[in-house]
């Protein structure tokens, strides 16, 4: 199953968009912030976030793993997939894997094997923060919706 959103016209009004938390390791991380990865994705084996949560619009924080919270982008489409089969990971992999930057990691698609959830969300207005800031977070998910960011 396959659904995708189109960015809404006009400007995103911060004070209504959901934002979220992503935690993200190297090289990725600066590849998103330098705009050379274009889709950010999240693959898991049971439905989670962002899966179903993360929306057109929406604000993703970029924190570094174990780091500080280093930027933000906006998402600008979403293409969420569920029921995934290794022959989904191929056509993936051929369509998405320039803008995932999948090849700056060898095992990028074989240790998405076995996950039945994708998310693809397609970034946009990329913001490297001058000053980045610590973001309190104890727990090991990787990705977490917030209700209010101050």
């Amino acid at each position: 199953m396959e659904k995708n959103q189109r960015n809404p016209q006009g400007p995103i009004n911060r004070s209504t968009c959901v934002k979220h938390l992503a935690i993200f390791t190297q090289p990725f991380l600066d590849l998103v912030l330098n705009r050379q990865k274009t889709i950010e994705s999240r693959f898991s084996r049971v439905k989670c976030a962002p899966f179903g949560a993360v929306k057109v619009g929406d604000i993703v924080f970029m924190k570094e793993s174990g780091g500080l919270v280093l930027g933000e982008f906006i998402v600008r489409d979403v293409i969420s997939l569920s029921d995934l089969a290794n022959n989904d990971l191929k056509m993936m992999e051929k369509q998405y894997g320039k803008q995932l930057c999948s090849s700056s990691d060898p095992l990028f698609w074989e240790s998405r094997q076995g996950c039945r959830y994708a998310t693809l969300m397609h970034v946009s207005k990329v913001i490297r923060y001058e000053k980045p800031y610590p973001f309190p977070k104890k727990d090991r998910r990787g990705w977490v919706v917030l209700h209010e960011v101050n």
